[in-house]
């Protein structure tokens, strides 16, 4: 079951990362076609960063938090993704930990160390928190959905309580899964 939800994080990141690129290009107004775009083999922190200083077509939907709450998610979504993705797998006890730029050896490195808890709960409340960012972004990259479309209630609740989780754990002095979730 662990692997199954490393999994889902895992592509819910690759088809966030494909849609983010489709929804710079629609809201700078882009057509790649024939050419390679800007966007093309950046960083997903660079590509989370475009889209939060993107031009947006209109004054009401620049005040909606849309956007800069899910960029604000991204960010700290991916940060886990990439401890996944790169870091070392290790059991602590019964807890499966992924610890990113470890320095066991005393060497220096070009990133700080992070490590991610891969506990049943914090699996499944990152693979949730992709899964409302990937409807987001899928939503902006859409050729017939506008952002005021996307501000809905309950989507907006949604992403408000994916950065929630992810601010929490992003914190090293305050584990929430095991107290709040």
């Amino acid at each position: 079951m662990v692997s199954q939800r490393i999994a889902a994080i895992i592509i819910f990141a690759a088809a966030i990362e494909h849609h983010l690129e489709r929804a710079l290009w629609k809201l700078e107004g882009a057509n790649p076609m024939g050419i390679r775009p800007e966007t093309d083999a950046k960083m997903i922190s660079d590509l989370i960063g475009c889209l939060k200083h993107s031009p947006q077509p209109c004054q009401q939907e620049r005040s909606a938090p849309l956007l800069e709450t899910w960029c604000n998610a991204a960010r700290l979504a991916f940060a886990i993704r990439n401890d996944i993705a790169h870091g070392v797998p290790t059991n602590l006890g019964d807890t499966l930990t992924f610890m990113n730029n470890p320095r066991w050896h005393g060497e220096k490195r070009k990133r700080p160390f992070s490590d991610y808890w891969a506990d049943d709960h914090s699996l499944d409340l990152i693979r949730h928190v992709f899964a409302v960012l990937l409807r987001v972004i899928v939503g902006v990259s859409a050729e017939k959905v506008t952002l005021a479309g996307l501000t809905k209630p309950p989507l907006l609740r949604a992403l408000r309580d994916s950065n929630s989780i992810l601010s929490e754990m992003a914190c090293k002095d305050y584990n929430p899964t095991f107290e709040k979730y």
